[in-house]
């Protein structure tokens, strides 16, 4: 055996992993698990691509964008985040990806109407709802393939969530809130579906009936996140063990649209993170239980005013009169809508993009992250 092949057989899977972690970027680790045996072996773990998600982050790609009202366009369009995810996502084969989701059932888009209706977007994948047969569907646009999945046994879903496995693309597992039966019945059920039995289990139960509004699913630190009708609080479902909690939101909030973020690598008791714009300046607030179980809010970061950069973008002051609308935040950066626009800010940099010319005011907009890990090394 040659010395140098020697030497790497000698090292244990756990310290090849550790010498891993401190590779700089995902595509540093892809290159060097396809390297020999050895580090393919030690790479393909699913609690190391947990870790290494955490500390690396995904790649952005940009935002999926979908005009369910506009005829001339009704299936869904990657929009780059910018020059360099647009060259990264050449690079990483997304020339390959079917992002309008052609192969669905039934033709997906190509009937010119829009059968299907978003429901979630998370590493990669995205969750959607059959508005006629009330049939789910995880599509993924790079494997242009998707998995079918039966109905809910529910008359009146209220909210999805879509939860992936950092360690292992191919498995996920889909939330469902349900508020069955009529008024008498005060209570919020819980369904999931998990993509190694595609069957739905009852899981948990709120004894009271808060009302979603058709807030979208927010997501951090193992639990899903949905605001309340009114804005005062939001509910929160841990996914690892199926309970229900009801979080009181910061006063100045509540009548604001934000994201809910991840700091760091830990995913223990840390705080939670809400990331929202107000006054023109991006805010991060971090809230935490005070041992009674009440949450305090502190505000923990503020960024300098976008007011100028703004009115530069639209080359108007009158855009002061459209508030903004966070839509989300995917790998440090933060993605907003100010009235027919879609722009975004990176959040290390502050650096304000405009990313579409197009009029996004009804469209629904989801960040779009290049799915982890890679195929090859999903566990075996």
């Amino acid at each position: 055996m040659a010395p140098a092949a020697a030497a790497v057989a000698a090292l244990s899977d756990d310290l090849l992993r550790e010498v891993f972690l401190l590779l700089p970027t995902p595509a540093d680790l892809v290159r060097a698990s396809l390297a020999c045996r050895t580090f393919l072996r030690a790479a393909r773990n699913a609690a190391f691509l947990r870790r290494f998600r955490r500390l690396h982050g995904p790649l952005l790609l940009g935002c999926l964008v979908h005009h369910p009202r506009n005829a001339d366009q009704p299936a869904p369009l990657l929009v780059p985040s910018s020059a360099a995810a647009a060259a990264a996502a050449r690079a990483g084969g997304v020339r390959d990806g079917d992002f309008s989701l052609s192969f669905l059932p039934r033709g997906g888009w190509l009937s010119g109407c829009a059968p299907w209706q978003f429901l979630d977007c998370r590493n990669g994948r995205v969750l959607l709802k059959n508005r006629g047969s009330e049939e789910l569907s995880v599509a993924d646009p790079f494997a242009r393939s998707c998995i079918s999945l039966p109905p809910p046994p529910a008359t009146r879903p209220v909210g999805y969530g879509l939860v992936a496995d950092d360690g292992d693309s191919s498995a996920f597992r889909v939330f469902c809130i349900v508020q069955d039966g009529d008024g008498g019945v005060s209570e919020t059920r819980t369904l999931v579906l998990s993509s190694g039995e595609l069957s739905w289990a009852d899981v948990a139960v709120l004894p009271h009936r808060p009302s979603l509004a058709g807030s979208r699913a927010m997501q951090a630190n193992g639990s899903l996140y949905w605001t309340l009708e009114g804005g005062a609080s939001m509910v929160a479902l841990n996914t690892a063990t199926n309970e229900f909690a009801v979080l009181e939101l910061p006063p100045p909030l509540r009548q604001l649209s934000f994201d809910v973020v991840e700091k760091g690598e830990d995913v223990g008791n840390v705080p939670l993170y809400l990331l929202t714009m107000r006054g023109f300046c991006v805010e991060v607030w971090a809230g935490a239980e005070d041992g009674a179980g009440v949450m305090t809010w502190t505000r923990v970061e503020k960024s300098v005013r976008f007011h100028k950069a703004m009115a530069m973008l639209h080359d108007s002051v009158e855009m002061y009169h459209h508030g903004l609308d966070v839509i989300g935040v995917a790998a440090g950066v933060l993605f907003l809508r100010q009235w027919n626009c879609l722009l975004s800010i990176d959040l290390e940099t502050m650096k304000l993009r405009k990313l579409s010319e197009e009029d996004c005011s009804s469209a629904l907009i989801y960040p779009y992250t290049m799915p982890w890990p890679p195929s090859f090394l999903n566990p075996t």
